[in-house]
Parts: structure tokens; C-alpha cells; sequence
């Protein structure tokens, strides 16, 4: 059988010089270069000004201001099957800001690449949207529970759409009021952080980003899927 396959090979080399054999396909072309001559996402293959197309970047955010030197890009983070997320990232240099995207059995985490701790934790939405903030109370200590609510975040800045745990009006009034507060657990309200919740793309988002920025565009940070033609599109 091997010896078979060495003479049919041979062949068609010999053949080669006397042209396209009966239907020979064609090779595939290759990629039309990006317009602004960028190089394209490796793991989607999409222009960086398509990318940025297919952004949904939160009403009411701020506008990220990154160090002197340095300017905006787009990135993306491939995730499970035909999915990845796309996103404003810092560019200084060659050296642009890179999230990694890790599954787990309750819950994806979402960190920057070189650094340690999670920015961006995801949590489903089924049955219920806020069904992983209601979990979050119901870990809290049994005192505790009562004292705190779901409720806007209504911080100027912030999306519009940010959702945060936090104390009650009666149990916010028995807190310090000359100093940060930080109530409700580890998913919980915390002051001197930029930590909100948010509900979109089928998945409930909690964003622990600090004081400082993060180096990527938090409010930009979007899911995309392939559909079966293969054109890549936001999550509903």
C-alpha cells in the first residue's frame, strides 16, 4: 500500500509542468489586508477597526485616559468554542494591555495578563439576572443579610447600568461618614474601589478594578460570537 501512495505521488509531480489537473481546486487567496494596514487579531482574524465596530462599550462610562506615551488600541481574548471578547486596550510601545479568560465549574474569571488578581468575574444569568447577586447576600452572615440591597450604582463616571450591593439607608446611616465605606461582602460596595455589577450579553459581570486604571477600557470589554456563516457579531 505505502509503495502504491509513493508511485501515485510521483505522478501527480510528474504532471505538475502539464497544468491544472481535472478539478483541481484552486488555493485559497489570501486575507485582504486590514485598510490601516494593521495586523489582524490572531484568534479572530479581524481587523482592529472591525473589532472596534463590534463594540458596545457602556453608556455614561468615562472615557479612559491612558499614561503619556502611550495610546488607544483594540484587543481580544478568545474564550470557550466561537466566543471571545473584544476591548479598548493601552498601547505603549509593542506592549499592548492582554486579558487572559480562565473557565470555571460557577464562574469565569477574567484577569490582565502579567499581573495577579481577577478584574472581571462572570456569573449566569439563568433563571434569574441577578440571581448570582442575591447569592452573593445570601453568603453573607446572618446579620448582615437584612442590612444590605441590590440597587444603581448612580456614581457619575460609572456605566449607567452598574448595579451594586450595598447597605441600606437605615444601615449606612450607623457607618462612618468621614471615611470609605466597604459593606456587603467581597462582591459588596466598596469605596475606595471602582467594584460595580453589571447585567448584559446573557451573563451577570462583576468588575473589581481598583482606584487606578486597569490599563484596558472596563466599559468596553464586549462578547462575541461566530455565527454559522462565520461573521462575528456582539452577543444578544
Amino acid at each position: 500500500m505505502k509503495r502504491a501512495v509513493l508511485i501515485a505521488m510521483g505522478a501527480l509531480a510528474l504532471c505538475a509542468a502539464c497544468g491544472p489537473m481535472p478539478h483541481q481546486k484552486a488555493a485559497p487567496a489570501a486575507e485582504a489586508a486590514c485598510p490601516d494596514e494593521s495586523p489582524r487579531l490572531p484568534g479572530t482574524g479581524l481587523c482592529q477597526r472591525t473589532a472596534a465596530d463590534l463594540i458596545q462599550r457602556a453608556p455614561g462610562a468615562s472615557e479612559i485616559a491612558y499614561p503619556e506615551g502611550c495610546t488607544a488600541a483594540v484587543n481580544e481574548t478568545m474564550m470557550i468554542g466561537d466566543e471571545a471578547l473584544v476591548y479598548g486596550a493601552q498601547r505603549c510601545g509593542e506592549a499592548v494591555t492582554k486579558l487572559e479568560f480562565a473557565a470555571g465549574a460557577q464562574t469565569a474569571e477574567i484577569s490582565l495578563q502579567g499581573y495577579e488578581g481577577v478584574v472581571i468575574r462572570l456569573f449566569g444569568v439563568d433563571p434569574d439576572p441577578q440571581g448570582a447577586l442575591k447569592a452573593a447576600i445570601a453568603d453573607l452572615p446572618e446579620a448582615a443579610r437584612a442590612t444590605c440591597e441590590i440597587r444603581p450604582a448612580g456614581i457619575e463616571g460609572w456605566p449607567a447600568d452598574a448595579l451594586v450591593i450595598a447597605p441600606t439607608a437605615a444601615a449606612r446611616a450607623k457607618l462612618p461618614k468621614d471615611e470609605p465605606v466597604a459593606a456587603c461582602g467581597p462582591f459588596g460596595l466598596d469605596e475606595d474601589s471602582r467594584s460595580y455589577w453589571r447585567i448584559r450579553q446573557g451573563q451577570a459581570w462583576f468588575f473589581d478594578l481598583g482606584q487606578d486604571d486597569p490599563g484596558f477600557d472596563a466599559p468596553s470589554v464586549t462578547i462575541i460570537a461566530k455565527d454559522a456563516s462565520g461573521a462575528w457579531a456582539p452577543r444578544p
